[in-house]
């Protein structure tokens, strides 16, 4: 390729390097001050109380879960439609964030009126209305609005502060065991600052302006996400359920041996998330108005590369599982090697599914369909953790989250299959 190809190449795809650089940096972030914090923050509080933090945070994000509905993706897509009309893109702003502010309402109330049920402490219930402030914070930081404009150097911005500033609290307010319930009062303070400075730079950069939306323009918005909230309540309940599950039958020792296990595996899936978060705004557009052929083809080829990466990350993660745990987590977990085993290739199988589903199907409207095989693979996976978690305890937790991602995996080459008489993509 000579000079002024590659040149055209990069001016062609300039909107995608950007994204993708942005959320490397972003990423990278997420990747490296968790291996300066988690080894700090495990020898300090220990497995037991890292693991009611961990069951408290997994409550936390249900109601994050509720207020982000389907927006990340829905919204997403809005915005690359409309990105030439501001007036447009100033009504799907303001009425998201309205949708997100009545839905964390009400998320917020459910958890409340189950309190009794799902909290066996005071400092439990104390520690979940200290997280409350990620959900709120989350809310007016909207990386769905950068990301449909595919601005991703300001979200960018936004997170270094925030992750910097949780990282410096951590070394400075965690001292001892103790002091385990102020973590998630931390991660608060960095969403909400996230969210201070991300909703200025909506109103100064892009001149966005604050309103209370119509009915109408909720009302759309809430029906425009309804299939993707379904979907993402389908993986949730594999990605975040195990940990309130082990809550009732294993210790709070064994849930934060279990935790950290989790948190090496999606701390290595941070590292790819960079492409394929870029990659659903762009494939998204190039999408438009070509043959269902053109668009298969062009997926099976990112697919094909992406899963190569994957792949070597997930083998190496299998035969490095032992220097990853004593590294990161201390002698205290050693436990958790088996289940970074055991979840290696949820890597894999995770990635590959996140670019056939949200970046394919998502895309290609078929987001119903793509909703019903998360829906299975979640049930999947709750029924197979109730059923062997008394025989097996934290490795049937890894085994459920494995087995899940194997079958929406098989559910969206399925789905795949049963599209390729479609005419066109959009």
């Amino acid at each position: 390729m000579n000079y002024s190809v590659f040149r055209r190449f990069l001016s062609n795809h300039k909107s995608f390097f950007e994204s993708f650089f942005s959320l490397s940096a972003i990423n990278g972030l997420s990747v490296l001050l968790p291996l300066i914090t988690l080894p700090y923050i495990l020898r300090v509080v220990g497995s037991e109380k890292y693991g009611i933090y961990i069951y408290v945070y997994a409550i936390i994000q249900y109601v994050l879960l509720i207020s982000a509905y389907g927006f990340n993706y829905s919204a997403t897509k809005q915005i690359v439609h409309f990105r030439e009309q501001p007036d447009k893109i100033n009504e799907i702003y303001n009425s998201v964030i309205a949708c997100r502010l009545l839905l964390f309402f009400g998320g917020s109330v459910l958890i409340l009126l189950l309190s009794p049920l799902l909290f066996s402490s005071k400092i439990e219930f104390y520690m979940m209305l200290m997280g409350l402030g990620v959900v709120l914070g989350d809310i007016f930081m909207p990386s769905w609005f950068f990301q449909g404009i595919e601005k991703m150097r300001y979200i960018t911005l936004v997170n270094a502060s925030a992750k910097l500033l949780f990282t410096v609290l951590i070394f400075v307010v965690i001292r001892k065991p103790e002091d385990f319930s102020l973590i998630i009062l931390l991660n608060s303070c960095g969403y909400i600052l996230s969210g201070i400075l991300s909703t200025w730079i909506a109103i100064k950069q892009f001149h966005l302006q604050l309103f209370i939306p119509t009915k109408k323009s909720i009302l759309f918005q809430l029906k425009d996400g309804w299939a993707l909230f379904c979907s993402t309540i389908g993986i949730n309940l594999y990605k975040e359920s195990n940990v309130i599950i082990l809550k009732f039958f294993v210790s709070d020792a064994a849930v934060g041996i279990y935790g950290a296990a989790e948190k090496i595996i999606k701390g290595l899936q941070l590292i790819t998330i960079p492409i394929s978060q870029a990659l659903f705004p762009h494939v998204g557009n190039s999408f438009k108005n070509h043959l269902f052929s053109d668009c298969l083809h062009q997926l099976k080829k990112i697919s094909w590369s992406f899963a190569v990466l994957l792949f070597i990350i997930s083998i190496t993660t299998f035969f490095c599982a032992n220097f990853l745990v004593r590294i990161i987590c201390g002698v205290e977990f050693l436990e958790a090697v088996a289940l970074v085993k055991i979840m290696s290739p949820i890597i894999l199988f995770g990635g590959i599914n996140y670019i056939l589903g949200i970046v394919g199907l998502v895309n290609l409207n078929q987001e119903k369909k793509f909703f019903l095989y998360v829906i299975i693979s979640g049930i999947v996976s709750v029924l197979f953790l109730l059923c062997t978690v008394n025989l097996w305890g934290i490795t049937a937790a890894s085994i459920s989250m494995l087995l899940s991602e194997v079958v929406l995996f098989f559910g969206c080459v399925f789905t795949f299959k049963t599209l390729k008489n479609k005419s066109s993509c959009i």
